[in-house]
């Protein structure tokens, strides 16, 4: 009798076992379908974003439900995911993202947790549907394909680029006016260095006509002249196009803008033939005069309001990307394509692609 009663106790051990297990399972399988994501009031934020981007549909009719992209499914991550998830009912429970003002307060902050658990994992759960090595490289974009490669290369992971594909960026908080100002201070001007301007500015020709000067454009010989500065603006200008100087050879990193009056006053200092774009290109000067407080002989406090730039509207997509990633010529073209998903002033614009260009991986500036 008791080798039966025995049996019946492991029978039922294993009974409760086997609903344990299969009960488990079926809690963990029913709370990672979008139906019960989305049945929260605080997730319909989430929801009407997803459903508004290429996870949701698509011309190839593939999707993407919540849990392809937050629940990896390996056993320690996924468990991890599982518990992680019970702040969200928490949250539901007490209202602290019940309504659309307080999910904008905590946007950011949720947004870069889920950033860091991608990062931490080598964001498995795109991976499972992404792979470099599944890659097209020939169907992609000439700066797709040059970025995935450098990113396998480099082993980099798909949400240091990826960010804000499906939910919508936190706001990000540019750089005001003020802040703006207590970085760049015109005016300090440091005898026998040279001076650059620190922003997109009109000067006057000594001998007629008008010179818009860009950000970081350089003056030599300067001299202080009541509330003006007088001194020499040196660049290249290639045949054909002598409207626009540039700090070197073939490399399309303006300096100022110069008007038919101003150019016919240069001073031709050389003149050089340029195989990569078959042309001229000469060097040449001009005597300016520019308003004193709209110069700086502070390039490292210049360089900083460019970094400034880079690290608010160049981190809201991806990781911000270091100035020798590309040749000067290379980032005209990757800041015209990324700066209307920023809300950068034509100024700001400017400011950042010059910059960028100034530290470029084939520019070398001695100051």
């Amino acid at each position: 009798m008791s080798r039966v009663k025995n049996i019946l106790i492991v029978l039922c051990l294993v009974g409760i076992g086997a609903a344990l297990l299969l009960g488990g399972q079926w809690v963990m399988h029913k709370t990672s379908s979008t139906e019960f994501c989305v049945s929260c009031h605080s997730m319909s934020y989430a929801q009407q974003e997803w459903e508004g981007s290429s996870h949701f549909a698509n011309a190839k009719g593939v999707r993407a439900e919540c849990a392809d992209c937050h629940i990896p499914q390996e056993s320690w991550h996924y468990l991890k995911a599982k518990v992680i998830a019970l702040k969200d009912l928490w949250y539901e429970a007490t209202g602290k993202i019940d309504d659309k003002q307080k999910y904008e307060v905590h946007r950011a902050e949720m947004a870069q947790r889920v950033w860091n658990e991608l990062k931490a994992n080598d964001s498995a759960t795109c991976r499972s549907c992404h792979s470099f090595d599944a890659m097209d490289f020939s169907q992609q974009t000439k700066l797709a394909k040059q970025t995935h490669r450098e990113a396998q290369g480099k082993g980099q992971t798909c949400i240091d680029c990826h960010k804000g594909i499906v939910h919508f960026l936190p706001e990000i908080h540019s750089v005001t006016n003020t802040e703006k100002s207590g970085i760049l201070k015109g005016g300090d001007l440091m005898p026998d260095s040279a001076i650059f301007a620190i922003e997109m500015v009109k000067a006057a020709a000594e001998y007629g006509g008008d010179i818009r000067l860009m950000p970081y454009a350089k003056l030599t010989q300067w001299q202080i002249k009541g509330n003006q500065i007088q001194g020499v603006l040196h660049g290249w200008q290639q045949a054909g196009a002598e409207s626009i100087l540039y700090l070197d050879i073939g490399k399309r990193i303006s300096v100022a803008l110069v008007d038919d009056e101003a150019r016919s006053h240069r001073q031709i200092l050389q003149t050089k033939y340029d195989k990569v774009t078959d042309s001229e290109w000469q060097e040449v000067s001009f005597m300016v005069n520019v308003t004193k407080e709209k110069m700086t002989s502070d390039l490292a406090m210049l360089n900083q309001y460019g970094d400034s730039l880079n690290q608010t509207y160049c981190s809201g997509c991806h990781a911000p990307i270091g100035a020798k990633h590309y040749t000067a010529n290379q980032w005209i073209s990757v800041v015209n394509s990324m700066k209307d998903r920023t809300s950068m002033s034509k100024d700001e614009v400017r400011a950042v692609t010059i910059y960028l260009q100034r530290n470029a991986k084939d520019i070398v500036v001695a100051e």
